[in-house]
């Protein structure tokens, strides 16, 4: 611990820290770096810790509580909860809740929880710090306070929950630094929700049971879920599942919203976490909403301490099942043929015409609520599976993709020397590309593939991946061009899609003429596309380049995806 800083004591004596938010306020930057500050300075059992360099430039920091000062090594014997905060800095209930959470588990007055003897708790203080220092009092048209607050993109303008696979961003950097580091059993990220209004301060979003582990996913629905729900409305904030309604207004139903692998709980899914998302509404006063959000962060620590031996069990048996696990889920779809009964606390949704178009507009009756069961689609299956290779081959020049595999924990080793392998790969035949730029990328979806099995050259320093690692499912859902946040659906690999030789047309023509003499079926399939393909067969270059690509003097590594599988383990030197 360093020497207790004046200035920090100050701001922690005149409770700057905790207060804020009784006055529709939420804490600076400064103010909440101060806070932690004052609270290592004082405890034993605490430590802030700094990992990497944001996009402001600053550091990314993290506040560990636990019974004794503890290292992530000795933090594998007890269960952890990460909770990230200010992810989006316009929604800051979690940061001031933290601040007050982290002061009451270190104060030895505070009885709600019992002990700390199988807990850590890690708390990320402000995630988005140049969002954070972005202060305005607007961004967020509809929300009830705080008066003043941060921006949703950081300092290079992305939305960081959508940047966890693709990492961007230092702060997505530093965060799957402190994610693999500390390997949280338990994940929450602490917002705020826009949409309909309702009866409910706190709603929340866990983690698709179907795309858990299927031991997690059960005990996920039938024990933890209920159990969290039940403490929050005995504490006095009863919760509904996240309200993304079906059409439009909660009456007709609410849904799941689909968590794939760029947002924080569907990253931390593919590593067999438990991952849940706050979501307070914006409605209601700031105050409650920073109240609710720290229930929360209670009852899941609280969670964590009673039931330490069966969550570590649970997480152990699906880490297992993992690793050995051949078919893997790489998209998914919400089933509309199952739901469940859910009792809502809403508003009557009503219509009066807009002072604005003169059209009808909804609103919302606060003077008549209402109780009533909704349908809640909690269901997605999968739509599309891969068989599981025993190994990936990637090419030492994909440095980028390379760089994130490592930040994320994934085992990887080196061919020692040059080596030829017989390998299945890939070929792109089709995919699209949103017309609009997304988070700094044009992304692909709707890919389709077709294989082939090839000998190829590979180069010492190339990496091999096995795939018996806990972390199978980031390796798959990544490398599998066809996974919904795959890096090639991310533009990773845009390069092979481009062809690099071409021919002068001129001098291809005798060459051609050879060609077709040497292939009679494609002679065949020439002919028989220029009577089908008018078009086609008036454009002189289309009959030379449809030639040209049946040839020997095409380019194979066109749309060949660099990602080579094997389907053995081989034995071959690597380091």
């Amino acid at each position: 611990m360093k020497l207790f800083s004046f200035c920090y004591l100050m701001l922690f004596a005149l409770g700057v820290s905790a207060q804020k938010y009784e006055h529709n306020e939420t804490l600076t930057y400064e103010e909440t770096i101060a806070a932690y500050k004052a609270l290592d300075e004082q405890h034993e059992r605490a430590q802030l810790l700094t990992y990497g360099t944001t996009d402001i430039g600053k550091p990314l920091h993290l506040f560990v509580i636990a019974n004794q000062a503890i290292t992530p090594e000795a933090a594998k014997n007890k269960r952890v909860v990460l909770i990230n905060n200010a992810i989006h800095p316009g929604e800051p209930c979690g940061v001031d809740a933290s601040v007050q959470l982290a002061q009451d588990l270190l104060n030895p007055k505070f009885k709600r929880l019992q002990s700390m003897n199988n807990v850590v708790v890690a708390i990320i203080p402000m995630y988005n710090i140049g969002g954070a220092l972005n202060r305005g009092c607007c961004s967020r048209a509809n929300q009830n306070g705080p008066a003043m607050y941060g921006f949703r993109g950081n300092a290079k303008n992305l939305d960081l929950n959508r940047d966890f696979i693709k990492c961007d961003s230092e702060n997505a950097r530093a965060f799957a630094s402190i994610y693999q580091t500390w390997q949280p059993d338990i994940f929450i990220d602490t917002h705020t929700s826009n949409g309909a209004d309702y009866q409910y301060v706190m709603t929340l979003i866990a983690t698709q049971y179907n795309k858990l582990h299927p031991d997690l996913g059960q005990y996920s629905r039938s024990t933890m879920v209920p159990a969290l729900y039940r403490q929050m409305k005995k504490n006095g904030y009863p919760m509904s599942p996240y309200v993304h309604a079906v059409d439009g207004i909660p009456d007709n139903g609410i849904m799941d919203y689909l968590e794939t692998p760029r947002y924080s709980t569907g990253y931390s899914t593919l590593f067999n976490s438990f991952g849940f998302v706050t979501e307070t509404h914006m409605l209601k006063p700031y105050k409650e909403r920073v109240l609710s959000t720290y229930e929360f962060l209670l009852a899941a620590i609280s969670y964590a301490e009673e039931h330490s031996e069966e969550l570590a069990q649970l997480i152990a048996q699906a880490n297992v099942g993992t690793t050995t696990q051949q078919k893997f889920p790489i998209e998914w779809e919400l089933d509309t043929t199952q739901f469940e009964w859910f009792a809502f606390d809403g508003y009557a949704a009503k219509y009066k015409p807009s002072n604005v178009s003169g059209k009808d507009r909804l609103y919302y009756d606060r003077k008549a609520p209402w109780t009533k069961d909704i349908k809640y689609f909690s269901t997605y299956k999968a739509t599309k599976h891969v068989q599981k290779p025993a190994m990936y081959v990637i090419p030492q020049a994909w440095k980028a993709v390379i760089e994130r595999l490592q930040m994320n924990g994934i085992v990887m080793q080196q061919l020692v020397e040059d080596t030829a392998l017989e390998v299945e790969v890939y070929y792109i035949e089709n995919y699209d590309t949103g017309r609009q730029p997304y988070e700094g990328h044009y992304l692909h979806h709707s890919v389709t593939v077709s294989k082939d099995t090839q000998r190829i050259q590979y180069r010492a320093g190339d990496y091999i991946i096995s795939t018996n690692q806990p972390r199978n499912r980031f390796i798959v859902e990544t490398l599998e061009p066809e996974a919904t946040d795959s890096y090639f659906n991310w533009g990773f690999f845009d390069a092979i899609l481009q062809q690099k030789e071409w021919f002068s047309p001129y001098v291809f023509e005798e060459l051609a003429e050879e060609v077709l003499q040497q292939q009679p079926a494609l002679k065949q399939a020439l002919e028989e596309r220029m009577k089908a393909d008018q078009e086609f067969a008036n454009n002189p270059w289309g009959p030379l380049y449809f030639i040209y690509q049946h040839s020997p003097y095409y380019e194979k590594t066109r749309m060949r995806y660099p990602v080579a599988r094997i389907n053995r383990m081989l034995d071959i030197q690597l380091k």
